[in-house]
This record gives C-alpha cells, structure tokens and sequence, in this order.
C-alpha cells in the first residue's frame, strides 16, 4: 500500500484547511490508508462510524428507488469541522476532514480528481456513475 499512503500525501497537501483523511473499507469500517494533521480528531472511530452512514444512505437510497451509486459525496458538518464522505468502488469510501473556516468547494473537486488514483491504488475497479 505505499502507492496509497504517496497519493495520500500529494492529497493532503493540495486540500487547503486539511485536519485528516481516510480510505476505509465499507464493510469493516477499518482504515486501509490515512494522513492526519489533527490529534484530536480520532480517525479510527470517524473511519468505523461512517462506514454506518454511508451504508444507511445505500439502504435509503434504495427505499426510495434512486440507484444506490447515484450519491456524489455526504457532507456532515460540525462545530469544528466539516467531514466529506465519496465512496469508492463497491467495497470502499474515502473520508476527509477539513476545518470549519475552509471552503468545500475545492476538497470535493479535489476527492473527485483523485478518487481514480486511489482506486488504482487499492486494486479497485471504478462503478459506472450516471453522475460524474
């Protein structure tokens, strides 16, 4: 995975307000690669969290008839921060955690411009998306 953990350097220095960032596996929850600039921010526990989330969004997504690749990114948003979830493939999800004063705007373009990269990089074929 040391071509993961270099594209995930090269992400973290072009996303401007980074605090931390995840390539998680969906089923697990667990982080297969991160970079984090923030020790408060418990990566680990946001990793196996939101894995529930973006796997409750599947099953509502298919509630209500809408193809369960048709969501772009989840955005939460707290008091300190924003945290943007993208799933990748079909077995994985990338995590990013920016400060509450930054833009999110250029993180989302930047997680759609590397989100080939990181699935080559854990051996993931892409889902056809009617979106991007």
């Amino acid at each position: 995975m040391s071509r993961l953990h270099e594209i995930l350097q090269s992400f973290q220095q072009e996303v401007p307000d980074f605090l931390a960032t995840d390539i998680v596996h969906l089923e697990s929850g667990l982080s297969i690669g991160g970079a984090s600039v923030a020790p408060d921010f418990d990566a680990a526990a946001a990793a196996a969290a939101y894995a529930e989330v973006i796997k409750s969004n599947a099953r509502a997504l298919e509630l209500l008839g809408s193809p369960q690749d048709s969501t772009e990114d989840i955005l939460v948003t707290t008091a300190a921060f924003y945290v943007l979830l993208r799933t990748l493939g079909k077995s994985y999800y990338h995590c990013l955690a920016i400060d509450r004063r930054g833009s999110l705007g250029m993180p989302r373009l930047l997680m759609r411009r590397y989100a080939p990269a990181f699935l080559e990089a854990i051996g993931e074929r892409p889902v056809a998306s009617s979106g991007d």
